[in-house]
């Protein structure tokens, strides 16, 4: 089940939505990509079911963002710049550190980063909630998962959008490069008029794929039938590659303004 589209206008003074084929060079996608902007809605509002052991959580359901359409009121321009990235993980920090001591040039890597400048989007999303039910003897232990998406979560999202509340600050792409305002949209425009309006901007990643995450932990015999995050299941059967076009990436092809962002489950 899933809600009302909700729409949010963000803006910022950087964005960095990292291209993978270029490895350890920071190099921008063109235009906010859907994980980047689902990732600004979790950031004010989540409850994932993404979890392998989701079902100990009892009657506290979860639910899923889905981008549905973004909208380029101000795409940016590309600018370089060089930055200290340190050469270390948690797990290699030393044990006697108290933090990430950047003067180190033994863990310090200077790298450039093409990224943006002057960024406004407009993202726009639903809430999904899983649509089964399940039951213990005669007891239902969960709520509908209409009044849910279309209610619970729907309301919550849109109190604290209102207020500014978030549980971290949304950021484009990396940390570093924070929302610095947003601001909730009752009514987005249909059409966006900008000189952009009608652009391609090639191929742009679409979300990450959970499937191995499942190949690891399996779920509990009760989650067996549920649907698993971001694994298609579709009719005719397919599995093998090269059957359908790569699914973590779709074409970026901008109409009056807006992007539309394909389902990830029929890529």
């Amino acid at each position: 089940m899933i809600s009302e589209p909700i729409c949010l206008r963000v803006k910022g003074p950087f964005a960095c939505f990292t291209r993978p084929e270029f490895h350890v060079e920071r190099v921008s996608y063109p235009v906010i990509t859907p994980s980047a902007a689902r990732g600004i809605f979790e950031a004010i509002l989540m409850k994932p079911i993404e979890k392998p052991e989701a079902h100990k959580r009892h009657n506290k359901i979860g639910f899923r963002w889905v981008v549905t359409r973004l909208g380029i009121v101000r795409k940016g321009t590309m600018f370089s710049i060089l930055r200290n990235e340190l050469g270390y993980g948690a797990h290699q920090k030393p044990e006697n550190a108290t933090g990430y001591d950047i003067n180190a040039e033994r863990i310090r890597a200077q790298r450039h980063s093409l990224i943006l400048r002057e960024v406004e989007y407009y993202i726009e999303a639903v809430i999904e909630v899983p649509p089964e039910t399940r039951q213990r003897g005669e007891r239902q232990i969960r709520p509908s998962a209409e009044f849910l998406a279309r209610n619970k979560y729907h309301q919550m999202f849109l109190r604290r959008a209102r207020i500014g509340q978030c549980f971290y600050q949304p950021f484009f792409g990396c940390r570093e490069f924070s929302v610095a305002e947003w601001e909730l949209v009752e009514q987005p425009p249909e059409k966006i008029d900008v000189p952009w309006a009608n652009e391609k901007f090639g191929m742009v990643f679409h979300d990450f794929d959970f499937k191995p995450m499942w190949k690891q932990w399996q779920p509990n015999p009760e989650q067996a039938n549920d649907r698993h995050p971001l694994v298609p299941r579709p009719a005719d059967g397919w599995d093998q590659p090269g059957q359908r076009p790569d699914p973590k990436h779709f074409l970026a092809e901008a109409v009056n303004g807006w992007i539309t962002v394909p389902e990830r489950s029929e890529a």
